[in-house]
């Protein structure tokens, strides 16, 4: 089958574009105080090629890990760019990870170079004494006159400033102005792009080898299937961590096809989007569920209902993507009433990422889609959703056994996730295969679907269920402060903290209306018999969630195992 677009590498796409638009904006920026920065594609080829040609010169080549551990911030592309165009193997850290989690990247990777930020380095002198392979840490924030504190003085011998790189990377680049182009014209399909460490629910990560062949082939498809969404006018707002195969793929999607990016946080991306009016805009659910609930909030006449979505949106956004984890149909029909499609789809880290996605004139909204053009799917004899292609990953690095595991004896790779094809062809998520809940009544229930149903609940901010070999279900509930908050003003609650608040009795009536209500959809085996609140939240700091921000479910059943099995005495 002929590959949708000719092979080349973004760097080789990067040189191409500023040969046609250099001065085109390609990336803008929040400044420290008020205002912005733009970078066009001129800019971001000189900052590439000096960092490039600086790593080259430290010895970045081949099979060269290259840790990147740090927020979203300008400089993330000049040194992803950067690390490719030596054919370095770029390694990302979450930011978030906890210091044991960071060692064990840095460590398990190999990595010789450590890109992070100032914010950052309390954690990496935390655990610098057993980073014995890490040659220099270049620093993307401090100038060499901000310095000063102790924790500097201490890795002051290995930290390179960015500045330098780039004043460095000049000269070479003086002596050798084609040094770049040459650099990424030697980059092959078969060579390793990147080593993405799956956060994981249980046990330490595991780090996914994708070739530059794995992501070529995936992307081709991306823009076979869902090319004929994307509007003229491409501007996106990036708040996904580039950390994350979501947040690398939005990145790499806009040095294609040509996008105006935005840079933004978690916290700022829904203020930001009526000021920036982007036309693209890439989430998990959490986001277009805020957006669903303040729409539906602003009155009870659908109309108004759909200019409030236009208002919160900036009433220029036409391509919708969502996922990361399932989104309630309701959603999706709200959109669409409104004139937008929000697509969803399924995969996983280890196949580049995805295997399945609705599209423009061939959805299911109670489906992740139909496989991609160069994927295969079957199902198990059980259920667990099984892929072959050329986007699927061959190897977790440095881990024979957990590969091995990872496929049949036909080279199918387990997803670990349980589905079903409709007569259609579109794919539907039932579960978890190791998640599947087993009551003592021998009833086997996905979690993950009766949680989904309070994806959208103004005052649930997490659910967990709970109930193996037990006989019924209970939960495990935390709150959304601020609507909880106002929801008990508005009775004349007396409370004088949230702790108190979460164990009223008002609240917990309220949680327990909210449960009954989904009840009333649920097989009786499904339903949740008692639950238990929380009065503080999960989060991936305290080992709850993931920084994909999916549930650590075995972490949680064991902190509050004592809670929840004194639901059922």
């Amino acid at each position: 089958m002929k590959p949708v677009v000719e092979f080349k590498t973004e760097a080789q796409v990067l040189i191409d574009k500023c040969a046609s638009e250099p001065d085109a904006v390609r990336f803008v920026a929040p400044l420290g105080g008020a205002g912005q920065i733009n970078v066009t594609w001129g800019d971001f080829l000189s900052y590439s090629s000096k960092a490039a040609m600086y790593l080259s010169q430290s010895g970045v080549g081949p099979d060269v890990k290259v840790a990147v551990y740090a927020k979203n911030r300008i400089q993330w592309p000049f040194c992803l760019m950067a690390i490719h165009a030596c054919r370095g193997v770029f390694v990302p850290v979450y930011h978030s990870n906890t210091p044991q989690e960071v060692e064990y990247i840095i460590t398990h990777s190999d990595s010789e170079i450590l890109i992070t930020e100032s914010d950052l380095l309390p954690c990496v002198h935390k655990i610098w004494k057993r980073l014995p392979l890490v040659k220099k840490i270049i620093l993307m924030d401090l100038k060499a006159d901000s310095t000063g504190s102790t924790i500097f003085e201490e890795l002051k011998d290995k930290i390179v400033f960015i500045e330098d790189v780039y004043v460095a990377g000049q000269r070479l680049l003086n002596d050798d102005p084609d040094g770049f182009a040459r650099l990424a014209g030697l980059i092959t399909k078969k060579d390793v792009s990147t080593i993405l460490y799956t956060s994981g629910t249980t046990g330490p990560p595991k780090g996914v080898v994708l070739t530059y062949e794995n992501l070529f082939i995936n992307a081709g498809d991306w823009i076979e299937v869902l090319g004929p969404l994307i509007p003229d006018t491409r501007v996106d707002l990036l708040w996904l961590p580039i950390s994350h195969i979501f947040g690398l793929g939005e990145l790499g999607l806009g040095n294609t096809h040509g996008f105006t990016t935005y840079f933004t946080t978690p916290m700022s991306v829904l203020s930001d989007m009526p000021t920036v009016q982007p036309t693209i805009f890439m989430s998990v659910p959490a986001y277009w569920e805020k957006l669903y609930l303040s729409a539906k909030a602003a009155s009870d006449s659908k109309d108004a209902q759909i200019q409030k979505l236009k208002e919160l949106t900036g009433g220029r956004l036409r391509f919708c993507l969502s996922g990361g984890a399932g989104l309630k149909r309701e959603i999706k029909e709200f959109f669409y009433d409104a004139g937008l499609l929000l697509i969803e789809g399924y995969g996983l880290t280890e196949c580049s990422p995805t295997l399945t996605m609705n599209k423009k004139d061939d959805f299911d909204f109670d489906s992740v889609g139909k496989p991609f053009p160069r994927v295969e799917l079957r199902l198990a004899p059980d259920g667990e959703i099984m892929a072959k292609g050329l986007s699927i990953f061959r190897q977790y690095y440095k881990d024979p056994a957990a590969t091995k595991d990872a496929f049949d004896e036909d080279g199918w790779f387990k997803t670990g996730d349980l589905g079903e094809l409709t007569e259609s062809g579109f794919l539907r998520i039932k579960g978890r295969k190791k998640e599947l809940i087993v009551t003592s009544g021998g009833k086997n229930i996905s979690p993950q679907l009766i949680e989904l149903r309070f994806e959208d609940d103004p005052y649930i901010e997490h659910i967990v269920i709970y109930g193996d070999e037990r006989k019924y279900l209970t939960a495990l509930v935390t709150l959304k402060e601020d609507t909880t908050t106002a929801y008990a003003r508005q009775l004349g609650i007396d409370f004088s903290g949230f702790t108190e608040l979460a164990a009223n009795n008002a609240i917990t009536a309220l949680i327990q209306g909210r449960i009954d209500e989904v009840n009333k959809g649920l097989a009786s085996f499904e339903t949740i018999k008692k639950f238990c609140i929380y009065n503080g939240h999960l989060t991936p700091d305290k080992g709850y969630l993931t920084p994909s921000l999916k549930l650590k479910r075995k972490n949680i059943h064991e902190a509050f195992k004592d809670k929840l099995d004194a639901l059922y005495s």
